[in-house]
């Protein structure tokens, strides 16, 4: 009888094919499994992502919802994007605020980061690391451009709606985080 703490260590075998753009990797495997079992393993590597929590005047800023082709319709998302090769989620961030938001980059008075080494996104057929971040926004600077779609309170009560209404689990587990880390605090 297996030790079922033993770790069942897969090899792979061959590569089929790989597919590859600036921001994605289509790759098919065969690998063997612990049984001796041959199987072909697709699956999509992504570069990696940040998700932006920008905060003003104790609130949270949305931008509008976006069309989402994988779910075919608009959804209420926090701001973020692909972190390109040559930056760091931190550097991507301003980046990010001013194409969501239209927030300069100097109305941003702190970039703190939820992560480090960034989430692990994965599935069995995509593997991605994601990054949260937290940008505080100077009181002083106007965040009230065309491109916000809405605030939220930083209140256990609105977070916790806000929550509810993300459809994005990325979004969801970021805005979760940073929850978590500021129980009862308000920032």
């Amino acid at each position: 009888m297996d030790n079922p703490s033993s770790p069942r260590v897969w090899r792979r075998m061959a590569s089929i094919v790989t597919i590859e753009s600036p921001w994605v990797r289509l790759i098919a495997e065969r690998w063997r499994d612990e049984h001796g079992a041959d199987l072909d393993y697709w699956r999509v590597e992504r570069v990696p992502s940040v998700i932006v929590m920008p905060i003003w005047r104790g609130r949270i800023l949305l931008p509008h919802p976006q069309f989402r082709p994988g779910v075919g319709r608009l959804t209420l998302d926090l701001p973020g994007g692909r972190v390109p090769s040559e930056a760091t989620p931190l550097e991507a961030t301003p980046r990010i605020l001013q194409r969501e938001l239209g927030i300069a980059q100097e109305s941003i008075v702190h970039i703190q980061p939820l992560n480090e080494q960034g989430w692990v996104i994965n599935s069995s057929f995509s593997n991605q690391l994601l990054f949260g971040v937290i940008a505080r926004i100077d009181d002083a600077a106007d965040a009230e451009g065309p491109l916000l779609h809405r605030s939220i309170a930083c209140t256990v009560e609105a977070v916790v709606a806000l929550a509810n209404e993300l459809e994005c689990l990325q979004c969801r587990a970021v805005l979760q985080e940073w929850a978590l880390r500021n129980r009862g605090t308000g920032n």
